[in-house]
């Protein structure tokens, strides 16, 4: 996009299932000094990666490098103060971690950088300084605004203030762990304890799940037990990525590990038949007795 733009960058390429190396950056920086801006994903949802926030934004700080913060995944979930961590520029949305319905961008910036002389840009959806000085003028945005979708969005945001960013990253972070133990016996986690985040699992099956068409055949495996995940192979890594963002009721990660039961192992019939309903087969776990309602999985 910024080449289209005609902007100058330098792309920095890190293994995608590791945070992304500060030195890397470091390095960068000390060898070109025309650099003026630098761009970052927090939060990496190919692999569900956290990238080290602080030591990015300090190391810009010190080479008079202004900071631009992909958080579309990572706000709401993986605390991010502003006053602690004196980032320039932080982009994210209303749905993921907000919980609100997409359509609503948001961006948070420092004065000095709304307020800083600088050419003007030449798109109108992307000048946010020009909808900012409209709202501090008017109160009102420059074009008419999807209503329903903000006052979905200003609801999701009333419900995040009250749970708070830690806990829900809390909460995901359980629905995480949860699912790992669900589905420990036949996938293993992509990353390690100290990089992953809490917003989504990126799991390997390497014996089983080792090209598209093998995790094809996976996700219809889960469909039919209402129960649906990121359909895309990351081929660099051989993994597929379970969401743990939204409310999720800890049965479906019971019926998880049962449909990772049935698809794995050997459970299925000679004839290659499907080992019985999925509601019944929780019953014979013992998760579910005739008197429990099953919620519809999402």
């Amino acid at each position: 996009m910024l080449q289209i733009r005609g902007i100058n960058a330098v792309s920095i390429v890190a293994p995608s299932d590791q945070s992304f190396p500060v030195t890397k950056v470091a390095a960068c920086l000390e060898g070109d000094s025309g650099i003026t801006h630098l761009c970052f994903v927090h939060c990496e949802t190919t692999t569900g990666v956290v990238n080290p926030l602080r030591p990015m934004v300090e190391l810009a700080t010190r080479h008079g490098v202004r900071t631009i913060i992909d958080a579309m995944s990572s706000f709401g979930a993986v605390e991010t103060s502003a006053r602690e961590v004196p980032f320039d520029v932080l982009v994210t949305s209303s749905n993921k971690c907000i919980e609100g319905p997409p359509g609503v961008s948001f961006v948070v910036a420092s004065l000095e950088t709304l307020d800083s002389k600088t050419s003007e840009t030449n798109s109108f959806v992307l000048d946010v300084r020009d909808q900012w000085r409209n709202f501090e003028q008017t109160g009102e945005w420059r074009s008419t605004p999807p209503t329903h979708v903000v006052q979905a969005c200003a609801k999701a945001l009333e419900e995040l203030a009250i749970e708070g960013v830690v806990r829900r990253g809390e909460r995901y972070a359980s629905v995480r762990d949860a699912v790992i133990r669900a589905t420990g016996p036949y996938a293993s986690p992509l990353l390690d304890p100290r990089d992953r985040s809490p917003v989504c699992l990126a799991l390997t099956a390497r014996d089983i799940v080792r090209t598209q068409e093998d995790l094809d055949a996976l996700y219809a495996h889960l469909v039919e037990y209402n129960l649906y995940i990121y359909t895309k192979l990351h081929l660099p890594t051989r993994s597929f990525r379970i969401g743990c963002m939204g409310c999720i009721d800890p049965m479906w990660i019971r019926l998880l590990g049962i449909a990772f039961e049935d698809f794995f192992s050997a459970s299925f019939d000679e004839s290659g038949s499907h080992p019985g309903p999925p509601y019944n087969r929780l019953m014979e776990k013992g998760h579910l007795t005739c008197q429990e309602t099953m919620p519809t999985p999402k």
